[in-house]
């Protein structure tokens, strides 16, 4: 296992890596706290952010889609209802990112938000909500 992250393995492998070096547990934790928006890019409370093939100083949202890509590479989230409150985030990015992970950890959507998000303005986040409700890749 690598001793720091290296950007050249990307983000599955380092946030693997993460989770080898700091703990399942505390990764996920981490993930779902930036996804959520109560930890920063720089937050001292955990890891470098270049474990997430992330950057300190970049604009808010990407430490938030960050956190998502890092649950979409480790696993199932403990806390399904960050992931899916994300699905409203103001960020279309997060949104997708968020999409990418219900649609990889077959999250249930009790509040339909995924349908909402068939109409959203943003054709990739459209997408990606087609795809977790199951449509396939000709009818989209």
């Amino acid at each position: 296992m690598d001793a720091i992250p290296d950007r050249r393995l990307g983000p599955a492998a380092n946030v693997r890596n993460a989770a080898a070096r700091f703990g399942r547990d505390a990764v996920v934790e981490w993930c779902e706290e930036l996804l959520e928006g109560s930890a920063v890019d720089d937050d001292p409370r955990y890891p470098d952010i270049a474990w997430l093939c992330g950057t300190i100083g970049w604009p808010e949202h990407w430490a938030r889609v960050w956190g998502a890509r890092g649950l979409l590479h480790i696993g199932a989230p403990t806390r399904p209802e960050v992931v899916l409150d994300a699905l409203e985030d103001d960020s279309w990015r997060v949104r997708e990112m968020a999409l990418k992970v219900v649609v990889r950890h077959e999250l249930d959507d009790p509040h339909a938000r995924i349908t909402a998000l068939v109409g959203d303005a943003n054709e990739r986040v459209r997408h990606q909500a087609l795809r977790a409700l199951g449509v396939p890749p000709s009818a989209r």
